[in-house]
């Protein structure tokens, strides 16, 4: 599921980090990204008005952002703007309790957390402090799932681009390794693990300003979904890249490090609506039906 805007800005934010250097100064790469816009890409989103086209805006940025393995705290100031309303500066970093908290020790502004909470730093070494838990509404808790997984979604197209370039360059007994057929096969299977993420992600998206009932069901899929292939797919790239996968130097890393910080961030705080969500099986049938737009 794509439109215009959020092919636009997947392809915007994918040229400007192209030229980043890695890791370079997250600060920096922060102000470039507040500076052409993609802080302030949800600042219109309202509950009582939803605008679905700035959604996919900020679920293109976001996930360019997760295929080039940067781990910005994009997602988190954008479930903060919408929050919050604007925050003190474009360029502010912001945390809101619906996105666990990452950032928070050096966030510019919280929103609803206690930033003296356990701090510490996450696999992806972003910065992070757990919030207590807190009433989130349910539609402002799912906007910032969706984005994880958006993110989780680029990491994963990231991680398996670098670890089929490996295997298409890497040359052994005069063939590429491609030419083996369980490499083949393991791509196969990468192919089939990102598709199940894209499918999970596109759904939750869907339902996002629909009946809570759907949404609810569709985040709970999403999330047993996303445990079970994301761990999945960085196993699979880092072991058909080998260990050039793991040096610093190497660009696959970059990619499953955010992948599974992501994954490990899990369940958002507060009500996940799952109490309202039918038990007998027609009515679970029923919420398995495709979203629509």
């Amino acid at each position: 599921m794509t439109n215009t805007l959020e092919t636009d800005l997947d392809a915007s934010v994918s040229e400007v980090i192209g030229g980043w250097d890695r890791p370079g100064d997250p600060r920096e790469h922060w102000r470039t990204a507040a500076r052409l816009g993609w802080t302030t890409i949800l600042d219109d989103l309202r509950a009582d008005s939803p605008e679905r086209d700035l959604v996919d805006a900020a679920c293109g940025a976001v996930t360019a952002l997760g295929r080039g393995g940067f781990a910005l705290p994009l997602r988190q100031t954008l479930v903060a703007r919408v929050a919050a309303g604007p925050l003190s500066t474009v360029d502010a970093i912001g945390v809101h309790a619906a996105a666990q908290g990452i950032w928070a020790p050096i966030a510019d502004v919280l929103v609803s957390v206690d930033a003296s909470e356990q701090a510490g730093r996450d696999f992806a070494d972003r910065p992070y402090c757990l919030a207590p838990p807190t009433e989130i509404p349910l539609r402002l808790a799912a906007l910032s799932e969706v984005l994880r997984f958006q993110e989780m979604l680029g990491a994963a197209q990231g991680a398996v681009a670098e670890a089929r370039r490996y295997v298409a360059e890497r040359v052994q007994f005069g063939k590429p390794l491609t030419a083996i057929p369980a490499v083949r096969t393991m791509l196969g299977e990468l192919k089939v693990d990102v598709r199940q993420l894209e499918t999970i992600t596109r759904e939750a998206r869907l339902r996002l300003f629909g009946d809570p009932v759907p949404l609810a069901f569709a985040l709970a899929t999403a999330r047993e979904v996303a445990a079970a292939v994301v761990p999945r797919i960085a196993q699979t790239a880092h072991q058909l890249h080998g260990a050039m996968g793991v040096t610093y130097e190497a660009a696959l890393h970059w990619r499953t490090r955010l992948l599974w910080a992501d994954c490990d961030e899990g369940a958002r705080w507060g009500d996940d609506g799952l109490d309202a969500v039918p038990v007998d099986e027609a009515a679970l049938w029923s919420l398995t039906a495709p979203g629509t737009c």
